[in-house]
């Protein structure tokens, strides 16, 4: 009895968790959802529940691909509200951006800067595209070479960071009008290969334009999720991405995908905005702070957990925190500037 009594307090001796159970006092909930309630990455999410479920405060059962989690019964809530819980009305559904609608949200903005509704992200100010590549590390020829898949986007050069080689199969996750693809491309000569990805149809349309106007052979863009790649198993030499991660809304499963298509001791190189510091639940579900690449990142530290969680070894190449005046508005956000290896299995 003594030993159920810990494992209860100590259960609820967690910010995350406290959030989690009040939230399910108001209403069931799939697991899935508490990642954009409580700001964590899928996994952390996971392990949150899990100490809850062993402690048994809740129960669980599965309804097709979902996991649909409750209080354990009536005692344990009326347990639970004498301890000083209270039921959350700010999680529930209607106040909470959940992941289809975000998607929904990007989708949107990026298709209208695809057909040059808008100019940019909203992010970069007074910036132009050319100041904001050249601020991000881009070289005035790299600029001039493909200057109309230069969209004012992205916080970094990965194919600057990145060890790219010629004959290498090459996969540009988010890769908008092409700008990074095109500057690979260039790298793994005519016997490599580049693929692009986004799940922006009117993105996807401008980039082949593009590689057309450029006269790019080895270049092919597909449509579709960096969540749930259309890519082969085991076929990429170098993945590279660029301020994209932070907008997929399960940043672990995009990892995994990776991790998936890449060949032993294939590598990753990322330009990502991370926070350095937490924002409010009111700064994540904001339409244009998403778009802008600050409002689904995360924190610096969970991010990193989640790449290790699926099975990278990873290093810090660079960490640019002037971006956050310089781009962000004083958002508490830095670039970092990643490589990430698969290594090879014994």
């Amino acid at each position: 009895m003594q030993n159920e009594k810990a494992k209860f307090f100590k259960a609820l001796g967690d910010k995350t968790r406290l959030t989690i159970v009040g939230c399910l006092l108001k209403q069931d909930h799939c697991a899935c959802d508490f990642a954009t309630i409580a700001g964590k990455d899928q996994t952390t999410i996971s392990r949150h529940l899990k100490i809850l479920y062993e402690a048994g405060i809740l129960r669980y059962e599965k309804n097709g691909r979902y996991v649909i989690y409750s209080i354990m019964d009536d005692k344990m809530k009326e347990k639970l509200e004498r301890c000083g819980l209270e039921s959350v009305d700010s999680c529930c559904p209607d106040s909470a951006m959940d992941a289809d609608t975000k998607k929904d949200v990007v989708k949107k903005k990026y298709s209208n800067i695809a057909l040059g509704v808008v100019q940019g992200c909203g992010c970069c100010g007074s910036l132009t595209n050319e100041q904001l590549a050249a601020s991000i590390g881009y070289s005035p020829e790299e600029n001039r070479s493909f200057s109309e898949a230069n969209l004012g986007l992205g916080c970094g050069n990965p194919t600057a960071l990145g060890e790219i080689k010629e004959e290498d199969t090459v996969l540009d996750l988010g890769s908008g009008a092409g700008f990074d693809s095109f500057l690979a491309a260039r790298k793994v000569g005519k016997i490599g290969k580049v693929i692009g990805v986004d799940m922006t149809e009117d993105m996807i349309t401008k980039a082949r334009e593009n590689a057309e106007k450029y006269g790019f052979n080895n270049v092919e863009f597909r449509h579709g999720d960096i969540e749930d790649l259309p890519v082969e198993t085991g076929s990429i030499d170098v993945i590279m991405s660029n301020c994209v991660i932070n907008l997929a809304p399960d940043k672990y499963r995009v990892f995994k995908e990776a991790y998936r298509v890449l060949k032993d001791n294939g590598r990753m190189y990322i330009s990502d905005i991370v926070l350095l510091k937490d924002l409010t639940p009111e700064e994540k579900n904001n339409d244009e702070l998403i778009c802008s690449c600050v409002g689904g990142a995360l924190l610096k530290d969970d991010y990193l957990k989640i790449i290790k969680d699926a099975g990278f070894h990873s290093s810090i190449i660079e960490e640019d925190k002037d971006i956050s005046e310089r781009q962000y508005s004083g958002y508490p956000v830095e670039s970092l500037k990643l490589k990430l290896v698969k290594m090879r299995m014994n």
